[in-house]
């Protein structure tokens, strides 16, 4: 298992427009593809938040988005989920063994992925299919991940797709066999990551809600 980040252009995208326009960071959720159309869920986070309802706009009226549910969630963040059919980029990620676990705007315009990699040869294809669409990939970093890898980020991102997978759900859409199988690792040490994630993420909310 592999930890790769790439950044990459997305021409002619919404992102790309709402970013040049307006300062501002996207946070791509979560990204599903079905036949015809991706189905996307996304953060926006405006840097000045009267420009926020003109963001909003933006993606309403854009002529690439439909089925489109948006609504401010705070003073200038806004959570959108909708339909695209022009998102190739997302459609070529799903169909390859890399698993995104942030997707995020980068200053200049451009997307970082950060993903988990089951094979390099799985990580060069997913390069070379970008290069085709002319999303201009640039390799940020790839390493390999080791059981003995102090655990920093790492436990934020399995957790979190353990999470976006219904690990945490109740009923479990997935078992802890099944994540493990994704991820490379056995079943003790994904339990450990679990456990030091879990651990981090409520040590971090209780310390910004602390009420005394």
């Amino acid at each position: 298992m592999m930890e790769g980040i790439i950044t990459l252009a997305l021409p002619d995208n919404w992102i790309t427009e709402v970013v040049k326009q307006y300062p501002s960071v996207v946070k791509l959720i979560d990204s599903k593809a079905f036949d015809t159309e991706v189905r996307d869920l996304v953060q926006i986070e405006v840097e000045n938040t009267e420009d926020l309802p003109k963001v909003i706009e933006s993606v309403r009226n854009n002529p690439n988005i439909f089925n489109v549910d948006i609504s401010a969630i705070d003073k200038g963040k806004a959570l959108a989920a909708f339909s695209t059919n022009q998102c190739m980029v997302c459609r070529v990620l799903a169909g390859t063994e890399c698993f995104l676990t942030r997707s995020t705007t980068t200053p200049d315009g451009r997307m970082q992925w950060t993903m988990l990699v089951t094979r390099n040869s799985a990580f060069k294809e997913l390069i070379d299919a970008l290069k085709n669409l002319n999303a201009d990939p640039k390799l940020v970093k790839l390493t390999e991940i080791t059981d003995t890898d102090e655990l920093t980020m790492r436990q934020e991102q399995i957790t979190r797709m353990a999470f976006e997978r219904g690990y945490f759900d109740f009923p479990r859409r997935i078992g802890l066999k099944e994540l493990a199988k994704i991820f490379g690792i056995s079943t003790s040490t994904l339990s450990e990551i679990l456990r030091k994630g879990q651990r981090r993420i409520m040590q971090r909310y209780f310390q910004e809600h602390r009420q005394y």
